[in-house]
């Protein structure tokens, strides 16, 4: 597993001239910028430059500079490795539901709007009518937790393997789309054992006091604290948002890449850790 950093300062003319001296990924300028950069060599040699004690005349740091641990990643070794996998991407992103303004209010319910704790999809997503690529056959919206199948693919593929499926909604017509189907995800069986995990690091909601956990990549993804059966499901525990993070095993993950819906990389899975 390795670990990324975000830098960010409004860059002074000297600061520039040495990050850009050490070929980073990412070209910086001078005022505000940010970059990530990897741990190592490159990272330690930054923060040892910027840790220096300022002198008389002159600051080594500069206004609002600051680092954060911003994510990981992971070899293709620890994800093969792994038998369960939180799903981060699928499929490309299609936009907005519709209506645009108003679709979260009438798409779901909220037992707290403020932290969108205990939102439950209650209607059909309405959608702009999408043009099929070549080979395509699913796509996500602007919220990638829930996952939409071209309908014959979903019948031949998914559903003889218990797979369930929600309608969707051609916004426009108000007509039941005959080609799209959504993924119906059912939540787990189990808790994931995720306190005092890197996870477990947000505060309780200001309104409801409900604590809700963090969505960035911050190590392995949290074992269930009980095994169960299942191909895909999404947590009982919520992450920032309101979010339940998407679940699924490594033979519903292998007929996904072999689908070409699903890239095996650190950037669209988080291997889930071995129990002990």
């Amino acid at each position: 597993m390795i670990k990324h950093f975000s830098f960010f300062a409004k860059w002074r003319k000297k600061d520039v001239d040495f990050l850009n001296s050490l070929k980073l990924d990412k070209t910086v300028e001078e005022g505000y910028c940010g970059f990530l950069i990897t741990e190592g060599e490159v990272y330690e040699e930054i923060m040892a430059h910027f840790s220096k004690k300022d002198s008389l005349f002159t600051k080594t740091k500069p206004e609002e500079f600051s680092c954060t641990f911003a994510t990981v990643s992971f070899s293709m070794k620890e994800l093969e490795e792994a038998k369960y996998y939180e799903l981060r991407a699928t499929g490309d992103s299609k936009g907005d539901p519709q209506p645009q303004s108003s679709f979260e209010n009438k798409t779901f319910n909220f037992k707290c709007e403020n932290c969108n704790n205990g939102k439950e999809q209650i209607a059909p997503f309405r959608i702009k009518k999408i043009k099929w690529k070549k080979g395509q056959v699913n796509f996500t919206l602007r919220d990638p937790d829930y996952i939409f199948f071209k309908k014959d693919f979903y019948q031949d593929i998914l559903k003889p393997r218990g797979l369930k499926s929600k309608e969707v909604i051609i916004h426009k017509t108000g007509i039941v789309s005959e080609d799209i189907v959504q993924l119906e995800i059912p939540l787990s069986e189990s808790k994931l054992n995720i306190e005092n995990s890197a996870y477990d690091n947000e505060t309780p909601c200001n309104e409801c006091t409900h604590k809700q956990y963090s969505v960035q990549t911050l190590d392995y993804f949290p074992p269930f604290e009980k095994e169960f059966d299942f191909h895909i499901c999404k947590t009982q525990e919520e992450f920032l948002g309101g979010r339940r993070r998407i679940i699924i095993s490594k033979e519903f993950c292998n007929l996904l890449v072999d689908h070409k819906i699903l890239k095996f990389n650190t950037w669209e899975l988080t291997p889930m850790k071995l129990k002990i």
